[in-house]
């Protein structure tokens, strides 16, 4: 490939070579001042380059990193399936900061959410409105994901703080294929669905998030502060990976 393709809607795609394997990852220029590739849950990879950043350079650098892509692509097609899709009716399991919970419908005039023991109950005027129930039963997970992210924002942040870092704001959304990102701007934004972790595992992805304030790639330099301030890592990753999916 001797220069990057065109997808559909205006994006670029550049070749990923190492040994006999070859593979397209999307080409996005930003406004990043270092290199970065992302490996996404999806299997799909990513590559993040400054707008000026020559084509070669950027595809000899993409191609150094070719080792640790494929692993990351390998590592993701080998693990067990996804979640099956949620349905909202009585008996299905939900997690819940780490915990399996199972769905309670009940009819109910005033419509909430409520957690006894190892049940959720949703309570709805009616029974048969699955929507609503998602939608309830979403309000209420992210309602928790504010406040326990906050929490363990909280309780992480200060080795990045004493490091140099300004501390960043924190933002809760939907995401439909990260657990976290560190924005351009100094954001550190979550995934509201990542409330279905346990707090260790949550503790991971703000350290991991955190750790690129300092390092925008996934490079030697994050990974010895990721070791630093957290040195079990690798298996909350493992653990997190095997987990949510």
């Amino acid at each position: 490939m001797n220069g990057p393709l065109c997808i559909g809607d205006g994006r670029e795609q550049i070749e990923i070579a190492w040994g006999e394997r070859r593979s397209i990852a999307e080409l996005r220029r930003t406004r990043r001042r270092v290199l970065r590739i992302e490996v996404r849950p999806s299997g799909d990879v990513v590559v993040f380059a400054p707008p000026d950043e020559d084509l070669g350079k950027v595809q000899d650098r993409v191609n150094c990193r070719g080792s640790w892509i494929f692993r990351e692509m390998d590592r993701i097609s080998n693990r067990p399936s996804i979640t099956p899709e949620r349905h909202f009716v009585s008996g299905e399991t939900h997690l819940l900061l780490g915990r399996q919970y199972r769905l309670s419908i009940e009819q109910n005039d005033n419509p909430h959410v409520r957690i006894e023991g190892t049940r959720i109950n949703v309570l709805v005027q009616n029974l048969d409105d699955q929507i609503h129930c998602g939608r309830l039963l979403a309000a209420f997970n992210t309602s928790i994901a504010k406040t326990v992210f906050r929490e363990r924002f909280d309780a992480v942040v200060p080795p990045f703080i004493r490091k140099g870092l300004r501390r960043p704001p924190l933002i809760v959304r939907q995401m439909s294929k990260r657990w976290g990102s560190y924005t351009p701007q100094g954001r550190i934004v979550l995934n509201v669905d990542l409330v279905r972790a346990s707090p260790v595992l949550i503790d991971y992805v703000i350290c991991h998030e955190l750790a690129h304030g300092f390092h925008s790639d996934h490079g030697k330099a994050w990974r010895r502060l990721l070791n630093t301030v957290m040195p079990d890592w690798e298996c909350r990753k493992a653990r997190l990976e095997a987990i949510l999916r």
